[in-house]
């Protein structure tokens, strides 16, 4: 298969962010994550394919399979075909690339929906919805819907650019007095976990954005923080009290860089800031908790304060004795420092994507977007907005549901209507 890619397509370094996947991720902890696209018809699989096809040389960071060289991990092109493959039970289940003809990401079809599974060493959710919507956007027109792009795809007749391409946190690294971040143990959920191996529960929470902007409104937050602050209520609610009172409740926030420091990449630039909330067997009002969760977010979310976070993580990089090292020792060293500390720092992920921009005429065609976590050693919340809708799925790998039963009655208890679902994993 002929590529006629519009730069040196060579090979391809590994963004910051995307050196630890390889190393760390396993069965249970597979570093996968799905965004997925409800359709108003059955999804035609031949077609499809057609489409992740004709997005190659417009997605070229996508196309490509891993390799080890003596330093570092290194892509480079992959000129297999795409598989096209019928959705599994398994949500976001490890990326085995040798079943997957090398490549890291995985179209999957299940009746209206076209699921796109990304291993987080390739991007982030920006660049997974980016290159989602632009397939959709392929497969509806070579069935024939006429759609005028209203510069919210990525069309295939657009070239890629560099700065698509590029590791923004090297290319935004400033040399500037490395910080350090306390990283202390965080209170964790536990509860019975499912039999199958690698099974992940979901629960969606579907609501009317406007009603839920104007809740926030009315505790004077943003949708994150009032969401943020529901959570930590409901884990307060419904958590191990002893537990409580000696671990610190940390909610990990990944923040899309490029909201904060001018960046066009379709690879990873996200950064994570923890809330943590103390209780200290105190009981604390839904609102107390969520004026401290605020007070964290105005104090986190600044350019200033987020440029010393990516400092932090590529000095690391740029480390003299890290550069060096060969890759084996790397793999070794990588992989004993995130047994011992990879999860202690939070109790639950929350991501909020934001909203998802279609052209008018292909809203018609698209129900809604769907956005998963991978559950892994601990439970995950991923929040995006279409449509005047906001889609909020939690991902666990418990068989309890208790915290999503106390999130859904605050909201339901505060006057909102709410549309719930699941993938019925008890």
């Amino acid at each position: 298969m002929k590529s006629t890619l519009a730069y040196d397509s060579r090979w391809l370094r590994l963004d910051n962010a995307a050196k630890i996947y390889p190393v760390v991720a396993t069965e249970k902890n597979s570093g996968v994550f799905r965004v997925a696209a409800i359709l108003n018809e059955l999804i035609d699989q031949k077609i499809l394919f057609q489409a992740v096809e004709d997005s190659r040389d417009r997605f070229p960071s996508f196309f490509v399979k891993l390799h080890q060289g003596f330093f570092w991990f290194y892509y480079e092109p992959n000129l297999k075909p795409v598989m096209i493959k019928n959705e599994s039970p398994y949500i976001c289940d490890e990326m085995n690339a040798h079943k997957n003809n090398g490549y890291l990401f995985k179209f999957l079809c299940y009746e209206n929906r076209i699921s796109l599974e990304v291993f987080h060493s390739l991007s982030d959710g920006t660049g997974a919805f980016a290159f989602l919507k632009a397939v959709v956007f392929r497969y509806l027109e070579l069935k024939g819907k006429r759609i005028i792009n209203d510069g919210s795809i990525l069309t295939l007749d657009d070239r890629p650019t560099k700065e698509e391409l590029e590791d923004s946190y090297n290319a935004l690294y400033t040399k500037k007095k490395r910080l350090r971040f306390p990283n202390p143990t965080a209170y964790r959920i536990k509860g019975k976990k499912f039999k199958a191996s690698g099974g992940i529960g979901l629960i969606g929470v579907h609501l009317q954005t406007d009603a839920l902007k104007l809740l926030a409104k009315r505790y004077q937050a943003t949708i994150s923080e009032f969401l943020v602050g529901l959570l930590c209520y409901s884990i307060i609610q419904t958590g191990d009290q002893k537990q409580l009172s000696k671990h610190p409740l940390r909610i990990s926030v990944p923040v899309n860089m490029r909201r904060f420091l001018y960046s066009n990449s379709l690879r990873n630039f996200s950064l994570f800031f923890n809330t943590i909330l103390d209780t200290r067997g105190i009981e604390l009002s839904f609102e107390t908790i969520l004026s401290m969760i605020q007070d964290q977010f105005k104090h986190e979310l600044t350019v200033e304060r987020l440029q010393d976070r990516l400092n932090e993580n590529v000095q690391f990089e740029k480390n003299f004795m890290v550069k060096i090292m060969p890759l084996i020792l790397k793999k070794l060293i990588f992989k004993i420092g995130y047994n011992i500390i990879g999860n202690r720092p939070s109790t639950i992920s929350l991501t909020n994507f934001g909203e998802i921009k279609l052209p008018e005429l292909m809203k018609e065609e698209v129900q809604r977007f769907e956005f998963n976590l991978a559950s892994g050693k601990k439970p995950g919340v991923a929040v995006n907005t279409y449509n005047n809708t906001t889609n909020i799925i939690f991902n666990r790998c418990f068989k309890s549901t208790e915290l999503e039963r106390v999130f859904v009655k605050f909201l339901v208890d505060q006057g909102l209507k709410i549309q719930v679902d699941s993938n019925h994993w008890q």
